[in-house]
């Protein structure tokens, strides 16, 4: 019994898998407001019924996704970050992995969607901003091995966090939209960085 039980436990987590990856390229290619759980079903070669089965809508669908997307990215993060004692390396790493990679980047539309829900505190906003959260903690922390080591000028932290952090919003944004490339935000941020944090980076 129990061992029929893990298998089918298995199969659930595959399915669940399945049905993420699906999302992630159909959100990839479509507006986040197009789409509907039939597209992710049949990217999935899965019934809608059976998608439905394992997640109960397509907002917990959009809301699994964003958590399973920014999971990768944060264990990445991590990884990389443990391996760079400079902060600045770090502070160039964070910037580079903060920003969209490109106009279709999952994440960042999946972003967008829950800065455009955000006054009705739904589990889309309530997702990005536990997943903000994290972000800010690993700039504090960078800023503040920074200054600990020298690196960068004693500043209010808070006023650096907050400005910075509305800076490479406004950016990823125009990214995003097509009105900026990568590479250009990348140097703006950092230059920015520079000013602020009395460096070069």
């Amino acid at each position: 019994m129990a061992e029929q039980r893990g298998r089918t436990q298995e199969r659930g987590r595959q399915a669940r898998r399945k049905v993420l990856e699906a999302a992630l390229e159909v959100i990839a290619e479509r507006p986040v407001a197009e789409i509907q759980v039939q597209q992710i079903a049949e990217r999935a070669g899965m019934s809608p019924a059976r998608v439905l089965y394992y997640f109960h809508s397509r907002d917990e669908i959009l809301v699994e996704t964003f958590r399973w997307s920014e999971r990768g990215l944060s264990e990445r993060r991590a990884a990389q970050f443990s391996a760079l004692a400079d902060p600045l390396a770090r502070l160039d790493r964070y910037v580079r992995l903060y920003l969209p990679v490109d106009r279709h980047d999952v994440s960042w539309k999946l972003w967008l969607e829950a800065w455009l829900r955000s006054t009705s505190a739904n589990e889309l906003s309530r997702t990005a901003d536990e997943i903000d959260g994290r972000w800010m903690r690993d700039l504090a922390a960078i800023i503040a091995d920074g200054v600990a080591g020298g690196v960068f000028r004693s500043l209010p932290a808070e006023e650096f966090l907050s400005s910075f952090n509305a800076l490479l919003d406004g950016l990823a944004v125009h990214v995003l939209i097509g009105r900026l490339d990568r590479a250009r935000a990348v140097r703006t941020a950092l230059d920015e960085a520079a000013e602020k944090l009395g460096t070069k980076t």
